[in-house]
């Protein structure tokens, strides 16, 4: 009975708490009436003249955005799946009508066959071309689905298609509308084909129909064969953890785990490639979400990994985002190095592919209050021992990682992040704070997510470039006296955006290290920011803002100290909402090409992709 009556009591205290918050956002003044031989008073709530709920409600219905372009974008939404699906199924009938149903009479479009292509790239497995000389549109409505079907000759149908809005210029009978466009899939012959560019698009406000096509540009890729078979569920899946672990989604977990376990959303684990054992054959440390356990993939001769992660002493349940297989002792074989959520963790190899725990062997509360993020190892000092450097982040409230709550002011160019930290290797695993005497404590409250050492001037030392999110980014010179300077702006590669991820590698094949930057590409920060109602201001901090959601970023070296931003002429700046990026030479043609690893937690829609 006692313990109904405290919930009882509990509960009228939070609906009080409610009422009052109700009045109190009202404006308005309760009135508190005595009850007659009650011995307590009724509070009497008067009627609000509005909700706060509902205020903040309010600023969610599409029609109310005070940013045009952005309900625009939302009315399009449907048209635009009525046109995607036209490119899906050209030769259906139902499609053809409702293409016909969001388009004027007087509807035009370019010829979808392309008039003159200019090779890109030719080898065994592909071809890639720029179709070019797009003439003004021209073609009647009726006519232009017998176009697409003759442009996509010989594929019978596309299996993918995606029309994403970039820009829109606002008018009162006709607004014109930037997509990015990518439509893909299957030839009979097993070849498959995509196709990609840019297009402009009128749409008739009053009526709601397209009035225009215009192809601006586009490229042409055929994939004669794939150069990559997945083999995951052939090389993983005799192991208990693959299935149980590795196959259930984030949202799987969430719903079991303890919430104070931490379970994070955002995927921040990555994986480390290393020979655990000693047997010359690469093994795959693979980090997962806090709660569960990392694990470690021992390869065997065939190809096949079985699961050695209690047998190694490596199956941490800590949140882990990053992890390094590398000689931290000098003794041959390959140690861990762990960035967790709370601490960096030293795991040594005795030899036999065993780790033990090395207690004390990075100072102590060296990170503070800020979640270690990423690390990137070099021998810095040249004295024989393999340092490393740790980037730092604060995550806001509400964020699955609770070590810190600052948000980043200002947004462009944030300077209350936290401090990123060196570690210099004093031998046996152990290391030091070396970030004050090498000069890297300066400029270094950032937000910064991964970093990448590089030797860019070639003298021999190696250098350091951070990517930072919401600001610019550092590029540290290394002096060669165990101290770094600034050379980012000297440099040209400030970088302003989401920085996510930084990759070296001499691209062009000239003989010096270039930089690729991982960042974000934003079609509505595109939008917001070219549109007609962008609040005016600063021109220069207009145009912060605009490359912040440019994308990412390629710089060329140019050999004097300084690089050249090639990433609208080279094409490497579309990495879509990218995380990750890598150079490698995928078919070996002596070229470096690049992964991204890209994505955003989707749910039910896929529209933010």
């Amino acid at each position: 009975m006692k313990q109904r009556i405290l919930l009882f009591s509990t509960a009228s205290i939070l609906l009080v708490a409610g009422a009052f918050w109700i009045f109190y956002g009202s404006g308005a003044s309760p009135e508190f009436v005595p009850a007659a031989g009650r011995g307590w008073t009724e509070i009497q709530l008067p009627t609000p003249s509005y909700s706060p709920v509902e205020k903040l409600r309010a600023k969610t219905v599409a029609g109310n955005d005070k940013f045009i372009v952005e309900t625009r974008e939302r009315e399009l939404r449907q048209p635009l799946k009525t046109l995607q699906r036209l490119f899906l199924h050209p030769g259906s009938e139902t499609a053809v009508k409702e293409y016909e149903s969001i388009t004027s009479d007087d509807f035009k479009a370019s010829p979808f066959s392309s008039p003159g292509e200019l090779p890109l790239y030719q080898s065994k497995e592909i071809r890639a071309v720029e179709e070019m000389g797009f003439p003004a549109p021209s073609i009647e409505r009726s006519a232009f689905p017998a176009s697409i079907l003759a442009s996509i000759d010989p594929l019978e149908v596309l299996t993918a298609a995606e029309l994403k809005v970039t820009g829109i210029s606002e008018g009162k009978e006709l607004s014109e509308i930037e997509i990015l466009f990518s439509l893909s899939g299957p030839s009979a012959e097993g070849e498959h084909h995509q196709w990609s560019g840019e297009a402009l698009l009128g749409w008739k406000v009053r009526e709601r129909k397209f009035s225009f096509f215009q192809l601006r540009k586009r490229r042409h890729v055929t994939l004669s064969a794939s150069p990559f078979q997945d083999v995951t569920a052939r090389a993983l899946g005799a192991n208990d953890s693959y299935s149980r672990i590795l196959l259930p989604s984030i949202d799987h977990f969430r719903s079991r785990l303890d919430a104070a376990v931490g379970v994070g959303v955002y995927g921040h684990n990555g994986l480390a490639v290393g020979d655990a054992d000693g047997d010359g054959i690469e093994d795959l440390y693979v980090l997962t979400a806090a709660g569960l356990p990392n694990l470690l993939y021992r390869c065997g001769q065939d190809g096949t990994f079985s699961d050695a992660s209690r047998e190694a002493e490596v199956d941490l349940l800590d949140g882990t985002s990053q992890a390094l297989f590398l000689d931290l002792d000098n003794d041959s074989d390959q140690d861990l190095f762990l960035v967790t959520e709370q601490k960096l963790v030293v795991l040594l190899n005795d030899g036999s592919g065993r780790f033990l725990h090395l207690e004390n062997a990075i100072p102590e509360k060296i990170t503070g209050s800020a979640t270690p993020l990423s690390a990137a190892a070099a021998d810095y000092d040249l004295d024989g021992l393999v340092d490393i450097h740790i980037c730092s982040y604060v995550f806001w409230r509400g964020s699955s990682n609770s070590a810190g709550t600052r948000l980043p002011i200002p947004y462009h160019e944030a300077h209350n992040g936290a401090a990123n930290i060196l570690l210099k290797n004093l031998g046996g695993g152990r290391f030091s704070n070396a970030t004050e005497t090498s000069g890297l404590d300066r400029n270094n409250q950032r937000f910064s997510f991964a970093a990448a050492w590089g030797d860019y001037d070639d003298d021999g030392y190696p250098d350091l470039y951070t990517a930072n999110d919401f600001g610019s980014n550092n590029l540290w010179r290394n002096k060669g006296d165990g101290t770094f300077e600034e050379a980012t702006s000297a440099a040209g590669v400030e970088d302003v955006g989401a920085g996510m991820s930084v990759s070296w590698e001499d691209y062009d094949n000239d003989g010096d290290l270039d930089l690729y930057v991982g960042n974000m590409f934003s079609a509505a920060g595109r939008r917001v920011t070219g549109g007609n109602d962008y609040k005016a201001g600063d021109q220069l901090l207009q145009g912060v803002y605009r490359r912040h959601a440019r994308g990412n970023s390629l710089f060329s070296n140019a050999r004097d100290g300084s690089f050249e931003d090639v990433s609208l002429s080279s094409g490497a700046w579309f990495g879509r909402w990218a995380w990750g990026s890598d150079f490698l030479d995928f078919n070996l043609d002596g070229n470096e090409d690049l992964y991204v690893q890209n994505g955003f937690l989707t749910n039910s829609s896929e529209h933010d992709l």
